[in-house]
């Protein structure tokens, strides 16, 4: 709709029709017949349901088509097949208010083109024309017609496939100094969270410039092997030459790293329409990776995973999407993550399932849980900078949760702790506290914590709606143990050895004993 210089709405010429087949078809283009147009302002035509509009094709300064006898058309092709399921549309065609033009059309009761003797007597059935008035209502002539071709796609084949490969992850610009050194030696370490990285992998660091801490911009930018990890980040060793000097952090604001997509559980989003009895089924095809504390085997593959699109799918395992470097270095080349749809029509040619690779993605989850020691140890992660849990402030795990202090308006001498906890056979918890003596002007943000024993161990839960009852007793059954105090805090550690498979807690509560 536009609109007089006067401020009165105009509605555009517009042409009414009916989609009969069951299923509904896909819309390629619309065929026009001009008498004359423009030669210097541009026609559009817009395909609408209702108000609405579903897609558009633009003639820039074209004047091909033009025709005194009705017999030549001027397409309007749109960027992609529109599905029109089973109903009415409209079509409505708009120029410049200087871009006169004047399109074929027939009326019931007037004489055919090109002659004086035989008159139109059928009608489109159903559609009507709505010529172009002023005014806020579109009139309709339901004994006129323009004269239009529809064009719809026909497909050649029953059934067929897609495969989508993964991308290159994106480079990722890190934070402020992000490489820092714990010895005057040669092992750099990156403070990168989400990295996707295991020993072994290749990082690509860029934007280093100048000197840094004693290393060259030439030494850090580059390719590197790593040759430790956490979930903070990882390390490498430069090659032969000087020392960082300084245990420092360093690097400036511009340096980036490659990275990987770990993920634990991940969900395919693809804009799917499946008309009538089309489908598609998807199947995936995965590379492995490691868990920080697991054994997992890395860079395997695990194939013909069944996907359901928009739901979540959980892995027994982690695995990843690497990048270029790495999957030359690991899979000889090959992607590491495919993804394949298999797309069926039983219904003949005027339909078929369509996937939108405008709106498709793949969301990756990854769980961020270790299980950490001091030294290596079997089933246990050695961290870049082991902190105990213990400490006031810098415990290393990767998990867990703190609760706020906890002031008491009536001294206590014991705690009770409980939790439902699901813990699956890779899982653990462990239970913190710490409190202030009643009486003592101290932060207890600077007190140590000291750990708890759980008064009965609960088994391993079986499914992933199976929690048990935890419960934890300080200071005694008879809260005798623990000198009066009248602040407390909690922390509970969550381990696993595998990211996958992680406990969870929920109902938690505490009670002050006296």
């Amino acid at each position: 709709m536009g609109t007089t210089i006067l401020g009165q709405y105009v509605n555009q010429l517009a042409q009414s029709f009916t989609v009969s087949e069951q299923y509904g078809v896909y819309v390629t283009k619309i065929g026009l017949f001009f008498q004359s147009r423009s030669s210097t302002f541009p026609v559009i035509v817009h395909l609408r349901q209702g108000t609405g509009i579903l897609a558009s094709s633009l003639k820039v300064k074209d004047t091909a088509g033009i025709s005194s006898s009705a017999a030549t058309e001027t397409t309007f092709a749109f960027d992609e097949p529109i599905f029109l399921s089973q109903g009415s549309y409209n079509f409505s065609i708009e120029s410049d208010d200087r871009g006169e033009y004047n399109l074929w059309h027939s009326k019931l009761g007037d004489y055919k083109l090109g002659t004086t003797q035989e008159k139109v007597v059928t009608d489109l059935a159903p559609g009507s024309m709505s010529p172009t008035t002023a005014g806020s209502v579109q009139r309709v002539d339901p004994d006129s017609d323009i004269k239009f071709k529809l064009y719809r796609a026909s497909f050649s084949s029953l059934s067929g496939t897609a495969v989508f490969k993964d991308a290159n992850p994106a480079v990722r610009l890190l934070g402020l100094n992000p490489f820092y050194a714990t010895a005057v030696d040669l092992n750099v370490h990156v403070t990168h969270a989400n990295h996707g990285f295991n020993i072994n992998d290749k990082v690509n660091i860029q934007g280093v410039s100048g000197t840094v801490n004693g290393i060259t911009a030439a030494r850090l930018n580059g390719q590197h092997t790593i040759t430790g990890v956490d979930y903070t980040g990882y390390k490498f060793a430069l090659a032969s030459g000087a020392n960082q000097t300084a245990k420092v952090s360093y690097g400036g604001s511009a340096v980036t790293a490659t990275q990987q997509y770990r993920m634990d559980q991940t969900q395919l989003q693809m804009m799917e329409n499946k008309p009538g009895p089309t489908d598609i089924l998807y199947t995936g095809s995965f590379t492995t990776s490691k868990s920080w504390a697991g054994t997992e085997a890395q860079y395997a593959t695990t194939s013909n995973v069944s996907l359901t699109n928009q739901k979540n799918k959980i892995f027994e395992i982690p695995h990843l999407i690497a990048t270029d470097s790495n999957e030359a270095t690991h899979l000889s080349g090959a992607e590491s993550t495919t993804i394949t749809a298999t797309l069926s029509n039983p219904s003949g040619n005027l339909v078929s399932p369509i996937i939108d690779l405008q709106r498709t993605q793949l969301l990756t989850i990854s769980n961020q849980i270790d299980r950490q020691a001091s030294s290596a140890t079997t089933n246990f992660n050695v961290p870049l900078t082991y902190v105990a849990e213990t400490d006031a402030a810098n415990g290393s795990s990767a998990a867990k949760h703190i609760t706020k202090p906890v002031s008491l308006a009536v001294p206590a001498t014991g705690i009770k702790i409980l939790f439902a906890g699901y813990k699956p056979n890779t899982g653990y918890f462990r239970v913190f506290f710490r409190t202030v003596q009643t009486g003592k002007d101290i932060d207890i943000l600077t007190q140590a914590f000291v750990e708890a024993t759980v008064d009965t161990e609960m088994p391993n839960s079986k499914n992933l709606n199976e929690f048990y009852e935890y419960e934890y007793t300080i200071g005694g059954t008879f809260a005798s143990t623990l000198a009066e105090f009248d602040r407390y805090q909690i922390k509970i550690v969550m381990e696993s050895t595998s990211t996958s498979k992680v406990p969870r807690i929920k109902d938690f509560r505490t009670l002050a004993l006296n």
